[in-house]
């Protein structure tokens, strides 16, 4: 019994370690396409007041809790803000929203744009809308698209339809299954390499 305790120590650790990493790492899905390379994504630019961006979509999750969105940063864009809104696609009814400082806004990062939870959402066709506010020409928030003409229809930029997609992921808080499970396969993979080593050259 004392030679397997450092062994069901080790799977009760590894076992607590992805359980509690599984339920404070968001679930994400990307609505566009993560195969292509990155240089091929377009800048849109800075949105100038009364500009916005509109992208149709269907949730894979019940609820979203928000959204994460490449974005750039251009010129004085501490005191502008970003704003994101989420309508029902049939009733166009506003379902949530939220408005992020440009300060807090990182280049060249996916940013998490965190707002009140959506529930019932699997299945169902939304539009996700970004506006800005503060902005110039050369101040603001870059934002960026995929081109690709297999997904004409559910971007429009700055009123005009376009072929693409917008680079976006919605984010869900929730217990992700598929993250334990990996997490569990190759820490015990790691332990058990480490232990048949000591094993071997005990």
């Amino acid at each position: 019994m004392k030679k397997r305790l450092p062994v069901i120590i080790g799977v009760i650790v590894t076992a607590l370690f992805a359980i509690l990493y599984s339920y404070f790492t968001d679930v994400t899905h990307k609505i566009y396409d993560n195969n292509v390379n990155t240089a091929s994504y377009t800048a849109i630019g800075v949105l100038l007041p009364g500009e916005t961006i509109e992208q149709t979509f269907v949730s894979q999750e019940d609820v979203i809790d928000g959204f994460m969105i490449k974005c750039n940063t251009s010129g004085n864009y501490g005191d502008t803000a970003v704003i994101v809104r989420v309508y029902d696609a049939e009733t166009k009814e506003l379902l949530s929203e939220t408005k992020e400082s440009g300060s807090v806004i990182k280049a060249r990062k996916l940013h998490k744009f965190k707002m009140n939870p959506i529930s019932g959402c699997k299945g169902r066709e939304l539009i996700l809308q970004v506006e800005e506010e503060g902005t110039t020409e050369a101040d603001g928030i870059i934002l960026y698209f995929q081109p690709g003409e297999e997904n004409a229809d559910g971007l429009v930029i700055k009123d005009n339809q376009t072929a693409g997609v917008f680079i976006m992921k919605t984010v869900t808080d929730r217990f992700s299954v598929q993250t334990c499970l990996v997490l569990l396969i190759s820490e015990w993979f790691i332990w058990a390499f480490l232990w048949g080593l000591y094993k071997l050259f005990q």
